[in-house]
């Protein structure tokens, strides 16, 4: 038990005997008691025993105080006084355990009593907590071993007394007669946000014996736990050989033959290669062949640089790794290349036009195809897209082309395949002939709902023929949707304005909508017009935070980062002592509706019980339910009664009065926020040095908020008459008292023996 250091010494007992005329009182007697400082018990690193005997005095009628005085290194200067508990055990033996303290530091301490006016002291000890160590871990476990890793766990059996800045594992190939690792071998580190002491370790060789040991680090040095050694298990993965076949200027055809797969199924299995690497790996340039079993394969890989020098391995890939071929090393021939002038275009009609160009080729290079590629979407188009063939001989290229879009540009290219690719001149340009498609606009989207909206367009022009058909068409994936790819929907009626209702929409969605029209020309559509269905949901809570905490009240807030497309009807905060993750109507839990008008939201929590822990979650409520925040937890303070301080105004005693001052020395709060003190005042007794207001006289004073002191005038005092005072104070906690001060009345006449104290013997004046 940690025992509370004395925050404000009491001034010692003043007994003021205001003797007028002459007479012979005894005042009572105070000598002080035997002292006898014992050795500290019960050391450990952070705290120790302190301990004294006290013999009373025989003659002595006033009760001494005992404390200790205590102080690192080996002398009392800038002692600390610590209250000295009775040892119930045996007789006159006080003790006091002290915590708190630093490993291996000099700290010393003497038993004290203090009476009446003086303060005894016994001898000083010294001792000296034990000292921090390098923490101690335990024997490491190897588990799930395979070909290349294991699963290493320990634990920490002591932690030397200092915190742990780092936990992990050292390992290494054992050898007869070596030593045993270290952090200067290979290590692994475990994080001490883990909740395990363990981790997977998978650089390890197939087949190899290891030595591995835990090691911890704190400010002390490194410990090391006892070493063990493991083995791990035989490679299981795949054998294989690799030769090569043809190879161009561009591609190069190796196969592979699987000689064992390592008693596994092939899960992946291909080709490695690289130009810089002589020992290319799947990390490298790759491509995967297959991933069913299989004894032989082989791959045309392309998109190869010429006259390049390439190194290239087979791979194969089980559940236990992955295993390699021989290497392959191989040199690209040379690119045979073809040049083509840019194409020219004649002939140019509404549908049709000719493309012409010429091909330039090195002596000894075969054009195996040739031709004019052309689009109207592509800039350079390509024969993976639209093109004609020329099959005439020669190096002279001329295609017409023929159904072609009326009225559109065309961008064409000229074409020429020869053994290492297809090679293609620069772009032309041109544009047919036409009249025109309709034109078309929306206007607006208006009646946006959940799972509909209505589309409203117009014609602008019908490109100089007759509509044959209008309507909108939609997608949620394309920006520009078309009738061929996408949804679409016809518009009925003549005119040029129609509207058209989209249902069965997804809740939510963006769509892009654009409107059509069609005439013999062919197909108008309308830029892209954007819009989102609504979409609902529970609200959605963040950032729940405690504000403020304090002893019987807290402050609670939180965030309402989405409200879910709905207007929020209730929000709040629901918290227990006992469910960790509290939700409204669960046994134990309690609500607090907040009324924040914001998003940002608090309430405060009221009625809480002293030091205990919450568990705490914000709500939030719409007509699609009620979403909660993470929980949190946080424990509530303490407060106590008020301490105060009394004392006589110096010069104001009477025969019937007087003046006692006060100061409120602590509110009693937690430091969090100042406890109103809702009465002060003064107590007194003639007969007991505690009183109370229940039991004894009692005045309320007037506190003055600002020095925290306040005074009050006694009267109807009995003169010549010891009395006890102690002043008072209440919070909301109860009422706290001061230590007692004493006074006596003055005679109301010389010589007259007014009132006599108890135990007092009061001669006549002669």
């Amino acid at each position: 038990m940690k025992i509370n250091q004395i925050k404000n010494v009491v001034l010692p007992l003043l007994l003021l005997f205001c003797l007028i005329g002459c007479s012979e009182d005894k005042e009572p007697q105070t000598y002080p008691p035997t002292l006898v400082t014992n050795s500290a018990a019960e050391l450990t690193r952070f705290e120790a025993l302190l301990s004294g005997s006290v013999v009373p005095h025989a003659n002595s009628v006033v009760k001494a105080e005992v404390f200790f005085l205590f102080a690192k290194g080996n002398t009392l200067v800038d002692a600390e006084e610590f209250t000295a508990t009775p040892d119930n055990t045996t007789e006159g033996r006080y003790v006091c355990t002290i915590d708190g303290l630093t490993p291996g530091n000099e700290y010393c301490y003497s038993i004290c009593a203090r009476s009446g006016g003086s303060i005894a002291k016994g001898e000083v000890i010294k001792f000296e907590t034990l000292s921090s160590t390098a923490p101690v871990p335990a024997a490491t476990i190897a588990t799930n071993i395979n070909e290349n890793g294991a699963l290493l766990s320990s634990d920490i059996t002591d932690n030397g007394g200092q915190n742990v800045t780092q936990r992990g594992f050292a390992y290494k190939v054992y050898q007869e007669g070596m030593p045993e690792p270290t952090t200067s071998d290979k290590t692994r580190s475990v994080s001490l946000e883990a909740e395990t002491f363990s981790v997977q370790i998978s650089d390890l060789q197939a087949k190899t014996k290891y030595i591995v040991r835990a090691f911890a680090i704190n400010k002390a040095g490194t410990g090391y736990g006892e070493a063990v050694t493991f083995t791990t298990e035989e490679l299981k993965i795949p054998q294989l050989t690799c030769s090569m076949g043809t190879v161009t200027a561009f591609a190069a055809t190796p196969s592979a033959t699987v000689s064992t797969n390592g008693g596994f199924k092939l899960t992946e299995y291909g080709f490695c290669w690289s130009t810089e690497s002589q020992v290319p790996t799947i990390e490298n340039l790759k491509t995967v062949t297959g991933n069913s079993e299989t004894a032989n394969f082989s791959e045309v890989i392309e998109d190869l640089n010429p006259e390049t020098t390439y190194y290239l391995r087979a791979y194969a890939t089980n559940e236990k790794g992955t295993g390699y071929s021989n290497i392959l090393t191989f040199k690209t021939e040379q690119k045979q290349v073809a040049t083509l002038t840019k194409p020219e275009a004649s002939k140019i009609e509404v549908t049709s036009a000719t493309l012409s160009s010429t091909i330039t080729v090195p002596s000894g290079v075969e054009v195996t195809e040739k031709g004019i590629c052309y689009s109207i979407f592509s800039t350079k188009p390509a024969t993976d897209g639209q093109h004609t063939v020329d099959s005439s001989q020669g190096n002279a290229i001329s295609v017409n082309l023929k159904d072609l879009n009326e009225g559109a540009t065309y961008y064409a290219t000229a074409y020429a395949t020869t053994r290492d690719g297809t090679f293609y001149s620069e772009a032309t340009q041109f544009t047919l002939g036409r009249t025109y498609e309709p034109t078309v606009a929306i206007s607006e989207v208006t009646g946006v709902g959940e799972t509909e909206a209505t589309v409203n367009a117009t014609i602008k022009t019908d490109g100089g023929r007759d509509i044959t058909e209008k309507g909108i068409c939609w997608s949620s994936t394309s920006s520009t949707p078309t009738l061929e790819n996408d949804a679409f929907m016809k518009a009925e009626g003549t005119g040029n304005n129609f509207s058209l209702k989209l249902t069965s929409l997804t809740k939510g969605q963006k769509y892009y909508v654009r409107a059509y029209a069609k005439n013999v020309n062919g197909t108008g559509y309308s830029p892209a017009f954007e819009f989102t269905t609504a979409l609902t949901k529970a609200p959605e809570v963040v950032n729940m935070a405690m504000t403020a905490v304090h002893d019987d009240h807290s402050t609670a807030q939180a965030v309402i980062s989405d409200k879910g497309g709905l207007e929020i009807t209730e929000k709040g905060f629901v918290y227990s002592t006992t469910v960790v993750s509290p939700t409204i109507g669960a046994a134990g839990v309690l609500k607090i509706v907040s009324q924040s008008t914001d998003d940002t939201f608090t309430a405060e929590l009221t009625g809480l019980t002293y030091q205990k822990r919450y568990y705490i979650c914000a709500y939030a409520t719409n007509a699609k339910g009620t979403s909660y925040s993470s929980a949190t937890n946080f424990f509530t303070s303490t407060s106590s009664t008020p301490n105060t301080n009394a004392s006589v105004k110096e010069g104001s005693i009477g025969s019937t009065t007087a003046t006692m001052e006060g100061k409120i020395a602590s509110d009693g709060g937690d430091g969090s926020e100042e406890l109103e003190i809702s009465e002060v005042g003064f107590c007194w007794s003639e007969n007991t040095s505690e009183p109370t207001i229940d039991k004894d006289s009692h005045v309320k004073a007037t506190l003055d908020k600002e020095s925290k002191t306040f005074t009050v005038d006694l009267t109807g005092l009995k003169a010549y008459t010891y009395y006890y005072v102690r002043a008072y104070a209440k919070n909301k906690n109860g009422v706290g008292y001061s230590y007692y001060t004493t006074f006596r009345t003055e005679r109301t006449t010389p010589g007259g023996d007014d009132n006599v104290p108890p135990g007092t013997t009061t001669k006549s004046v002669k």
